[in-house]
């Protein structure tokens, strides 16, 4: 099986790449060649240009993971290239992808995000009605991002819609930049602590990735989350007790 994944070079694609290179052919996509080949030397590279040329037909599955890192400040101009850095390149590989002869034998997973569902303090499913929230800008750029999917795609191609939780990975994501003020004591509770987190851990996450790859018949959105919430409170507690 042959596998493009769109999005390699960060923190969650470099882990994906990782784990799936030895069962699977991987070409990776990305912005700037050069730099891929060198984080990826011994797969497959190439740059939005090179879609031109590259042969879908020789692809099985599309793995979708662009997008700007939500954890800087949110100015206008942020905000905008946080939705068009998702929206783009879902574009451009959707358009790709239709080009197949077969399209029947290609499948596009794209990152989504729980942050769908808004906030809220209910167990949300895949099922979950999900009500907009004119203030929630996490929601409106899932939105987008998922919308974007199923417009260019919906009954024509297979895809799923992979919601991830807040992905942990030692030094790396939102653990990274959490350590430093808890080493240092500076880290809190924010307001009463309530707030809930859905989760996962970046190996789970690559391991539920590639159960979805194996598995033709997860279509349209997957929660891929720990099985249990935790709260902002909980969470800084483990994280204090953990780098004590």
């Amino acid at each position: 099986m042959k596998i493009l994944i769109a999005g390699a070079s960060g923190f969650i694609g470099k882990s994906l790449v990782s784990a799936l290179a030895p069962s699977y052919k991987i070409t990776v996509l990305g912005r700037n060649k050069r730099r891929l080949k060198e984080i990826f030397p011994e797969q497959s590279a190439i740059d939005f240009p090179g879609l031109a040329t590259e042969p879908i037909e020789n692809y099985t599955v599309v793995i979708n993971l662009c997008g700007e890192s939500i954890d800087k400040r949110w100015t206008v101009q942020q905000k905008a290239k946080i939705i068009s850095s998702r929206v783009e390149p879902t574009e451009k590989l959707a358009n790709w992808v239709l080009r197949s002869p077969t399209p029947e034998r290609i499948r596009f997973l794209n990152a989504s995000a729980v942050g769908i569902y808004g906030l809220n303090t209910i167990q949300n499913t895949e099922d979950t009605l999900i009500k907009t929230q004119e203030h929630c800008f996490l929601q409106q750029v899932v939105s987008e991002w998922e919308l974007t999917v199923e417009k260019k795609l919906k009954n024509k191609i297979n895809y799923t819609l992979m919601r991830f939780g807040v992905v942990l990975k030692k030094q790396q994501g939102m653990l990274k930049k959490l350590e430093l003020p808890y080493k240092l004591g500076l880290a809190s509770i924010l307001g009463h602590g309530k707030q809930q987190i859905s989760w996962i851990h970046i190996e789970d996450l690559v391991r539920a990735i590639d159960f979805v790859v194996k598995n033709a018949t997860f279509l349209g959105p997957v929660n891929m989350v720990a099985p249990e919430v935790i709260t902002q409170k909980s969470l800084c507690q483990v994280l204090a007790q953990a780098l004590d």
